[in-house]
């Protein structure tokens, strides 16, 4: 039978990006995401933005709604830097000549070396880095942005990971408890809650972990496949009673 590693996604706040309808507005997923996921293993295993192998792409996931929480509206504004255009014989420079100019007024120079240097510190290439870039706002037009987010409040979802050797599973295994880059919920901001990372066991398993809630010992949850046919699989799952029952029920699992 084959085995599959298990984890629980569950916290305050999830964002698991879908497409964007303009730069001001950024809607999560129901659910975690393909992309989503990947990064999050990629982060794990101490890979780089963009640098993940072949393998980790080709892994199947399994999701398992165990409480699909609540969308909520995340709302502010992000006001332009205004910070003053360089004069034109600054302009064909390198970066950080161009936005250090003695002669400026020393905030504004501050300013332009920190956004430059932040900048470059995410991996944008040196020659993409311009005025706009520093001075930036999501509508690039240099007035007040009005900026809107959707986040999942208080969702758990269980996945399951199948990796396509025995030698990545354990890989996965090792780095999902002692993660190289701190792992997180789509956001760096959203820390996953105790437990993240439940176990290996058989992918049979999946309907026999509890799920927390209700009068009745058995409930119906939604189980989604990343792969082939995402439409829900509604599949019976024991319950228990509280949290404390159901980390000794899981316990007894794995």
């Amino acid at each position: 039978m084959t085995e599959a590693l298990y984890i629980r996604l569950a916290g305050p706040l999830q964002s698991w990006a879908g497409p964007a309808i303009t730069g001001n507005f950024v809607r999560t997923e129901p659910r975690p995401t393909r992309s989503g996921l990947v990064g999050l293993l990629a982060g794990a295993c101490g890979y780089g933005q963009g640098e993940y192998p072949e393998w980790l792409t080709q892994l199947h996931f399994q999701i398992r709604e165990d409480n699909r929480g609540t969308l909520v509206d995340d709302f502010h504004t992000i006001n332009p830097c205004n910070i003053e255009k360089p004069p034109q014989k600054y302009k064909k420079r390198k970066p950080e000549i161009v936005w250090w100019n003695p002669d400026d007024v020393v905030t504004s120079g501050v300013e332009r070396q920190f956004r430059s240097r932040l900048l470059l510190s995410i991996g944008k290439p040196i020659e993409d880095i311009t005025y706009n870039s520093i001075n930036h706002t999501p509508n690039n037009e240099g007035f007040t942005a009005v900026v809107k987010r959707t986040y999942i409040a208080d969702g758990e979802f269980i996945v399951q990971i199948k990796a396509g050797s025995r030698e990545h599973q354990e890989l996965l295994a090792e780095k999902l408890q002692q993660p190289h880059f701190v792992t997180y919920l789509g956001r760096k901001a959203f820390a996953p809650s105790f437990p993240f990372y439940l176990g290996v066991g058989p992918d049979d398993i999946f309907a026999r972990i509890p799920t927390v809630g209700g009068e009745e010992p058995k409930k119906i949850l939604c189980f989604y496949a990343l792969d082939g046919d995402r439409r829900p699989h509604p599949t019976e799952v024991p319950v228990v009673k509280d949290r404390k029952q159901w980390l000794i029920e899981v316990s007894k699992i794995f």
